[in-house]
C-alpha cells in the first residue's frame, strides 16, 4: 500500500499544514530555480530546444506556458521540458545529497505551466513544491544508494515521482487518480549516468518534468494504470533497487517536510565540486597563492562526491563541470567557478591542465558524503589546509544577481528578488513571469 499512502499525502496536505520554516524555504528553492534557468537560456540546449518547438508549432502554436527568458510561449508540456532543461543546463540549480539529485529542476517547470495556465496563486505553488519535493525525496530513501551506483540519473528517475505529485496536487486529482499518475510516471522512469557531460543529462530534468505534467493531465482524463507501481512484484522498486526500504520512506510522512534539506549550488559545476571550489578559493585568498609554486593539491573526498564529479581529463567543458581535478585547479589559478569557466577553452588551458595534474584525491574512511578537506603543499614545503562551510542566504541572493544580470534588466531582477520573498502573496502567478524576459 506504499503508492497509496503516498498519494493520501500529496491529496490531504493543504497550505495551512506546511510549517512556516518550510513556507519560506520554499521562497529561496524557488529563487535559485529561477536564476539557473535564466541563466540557462542562453545556453545551447535553449537554442536546440527553441528550434524544436518552432518546427513542431510554427508561428501560430499554442501559448500557455512562458519560456523563461525568452519571450515566447507554447504549450504546457513543451514548456515544462524547455524550462527544466534550461534548468539544468549549467549545473548551477540546487540539488539533495543523500538521494544523488538535482530536485527542483524536475517538479517546478511543470508547476509553473500549470499554474500560469491556470492563474494560480503563490499559496497554490508553495504547497505543490512542497509535496513534489517530499515525495521525490521519499522515493529515493526508498530506492536507497543502490539506484544511483548502478548507473540511473536519480534526477530523471526520482523526478518523475515528484513532478508527479506537485501536478498533480494543482490539478485537485482525488487520491486514485494519483495512484494512477505514479503508475504513469513509473512506467517511463529512466535516465542514464552515460550521457553526463552531454546535452542528455539537462534533458532529463526536462524530461522528468514533462512526463510527471503528462502523468498527471493523463489520469485526469480517467487513464488507467497500475495501483503498486512502487511496491509492486515488478514495479519501480524492484526493478531500480536491490534492496529498498519502504519503512524509511514513509517514516513521518506528514509530519516531516523534506524540502528544507536540499542544498544550493554557488558553482556552475556539479554540486560534487564546491566544496573543492570553495576550499581553493579560501586557501587563495587568504594565503596569497602563486599557483606556479604549488607541488601537490591532496583533497579527501567523500566516495559520493568522487562518483559524481570524479572525471581525471576532462576535454570539453561540460566534463568540466564533472572534473573535481578540474574545478580545484580553476578555482585555486583564478578565484572563480563561474560559467565562464567551463568552456572548452579554458578547460584546454595548458596552464589549468598543468595544474589540473597536481590534484590528488583520495576517499577515507568514514565517508566523508559531500564534505572535504584540503591541502596545498607548496614546492618550498609549506602547506595550506581547509574544510567545508555552507552557503549563506546573502551568496544565494547575489547567486540570482549574477546569474541573470545579462538576461534581464536589474529592475526586474530586485522585483523578482522581492516578489519571491512574498510568493505566498502573489495573487497570479503571471505577474512573477511577466517579469523573466
Amino acid at each position: 500500500m506504499a503508492t497509496r499512502k503516498l498519494a493520501e499525502f500529496v491529496y490531504k496536505t493543504s497550505f495551512e499544514d506546511i510549517p512556516q520554516e518550510v513556507r519560506e524555504h520554499s521562497k529561496l528553492v524557488f529563487l535559485d530555480w529561477l536564476g539557473a534557468a535564466l541563466a540557462g537560456s542562453g545556453e545551447g540546449i535553449a537554442s536546440v530546444m527553441l528550434r524544436f518547438i518552432d518546427d513542431i508549432d510554427g508561428k501560430n502554436g499554442p501559448d500557455q506556458a512562458t519560456i523563461i527568458g525568452k519571450n515566447v510561449k507554447t504549450d504546457m508540456l513543451k514548456a515544462a521540458l524547455i524550462n527544466g532543461s534550461m534548468s539544468h543546463a549549467l549545473d548551477i540549480d540546487d540539488y539533495h545529497g543523500p538521494t544523488l539529485c538535482h530536485p527542483t529542476v524536475t517538479f517546478l517547470p511543470g508547476i509553473l505551466a500549470l499554474s500560469q495556465q491556470n492563474h494560480l496563486e503563490g499559496k497554490d505553488i508553495i504547497t505543490a513544491m512542497t509535496v513534489a519535493f517530499d515525495i521525490l525525496v521519499r522515493v529515493g530513501y526508498g530506492a536507497k544508494r543502490i539506484h544511483y551506483d548502478r548507473g540511473w540519473h536519480a534526477t530523471s528517475t526520482l523526478g518523475k515521482f515528484g513532478a508527479t505529485a506537485g501536478a498533480g496536487k494543482l490539478l485537485k486529482l482525488d487520491v486514485d487518480g494519483l495512484i494512477n499518475a505514479f503508475g504513469i510516471a513509473g512506467t517511463v522512469a529512466g535516465g542514464v549516468r552515460q550521457v553526463f557531460g552531454t546535452m542528455g543529462k539537462p534533458f532529463h530534468a526536462g524530461k522528468a518534468s514533462m512526463d510527471g505534467l503528462l502523468a498527471a493531465l493523463l489520469a485526469q482524463s480517467g487513464f488507467q494504470c497500475s495501483k503498486e507501481i512502487i511496491e509492486g512484484e515488478n514495479g519501480f522498486m524492484t526493478l531500480f533497487s536491490d534492496d529498498p526500504d519502504l519503512d524509511t520512506m514513509l517514516d513521518q510522512l506528514g509530519e516531516y517536510y523534506y524540502l528544507p534539506t536540499v542544498s544550493f549550488k554557488p558553482y556552475a559545476s556539479c554540486g560534487g565540486t564546491h566544496s573543492t571550489i570553495d576550499m581553493m578559493k579560501e586557501l587563495r585568498e587568504k594565503n596569497n597563492i602563486n599557483v606556479d609554486d604549488v607541488k601537490e593539491i591532496r583533497i579527501d573526498a567523500g566516495k559520493i562526491a568522487l562518483d559524481a564529479a570524479g572525471k581525471v581529463a576532462p576535454k570539453t567543458g561540460l566534463e568540466g563541470k564533472f572534473s573535481t581535478y578540474y574545478c580545484a585547479a580553476v578555482a585555486l589559478a583564478e578565484g572563480a567557478a563561474s560559467p565562464d569557466k567551463f568552456t572548452d577553452e579554458k578547460v584546454n588551458d595548458p596552464r589549468l591542465v598543468a595544474l589540473r595534474q597536481k590534484v590528488k584525491i583520495s576517499v577515507p574512511e568514514p565517508d566523508l558524503g559531500f564534505a572535504l578537506r584540503a591541502v596545498i603543499q607548496m614546492k618550498d614545503g609549506t602547506e595550506y589546509s581547509a574544510s567545508t562551510d555552507a552557503i549563506s542566504y546573502d551568496e544565494l541572493a547575489e547567486k540570482f544577481r549574477g546569474l541573470t544580470k545579462n538576461v534581464i534588466s536589474e529592475a526586474n531582477v530586485e522585483q523578482l528578488i522581492d516578489k519571491i520573498k512574498t510568493l505566498d502573496r502573489v495573487s497570479d502567478i503571471e505577474t512573477l513571469l511577466d517579469l523573466c524576459s
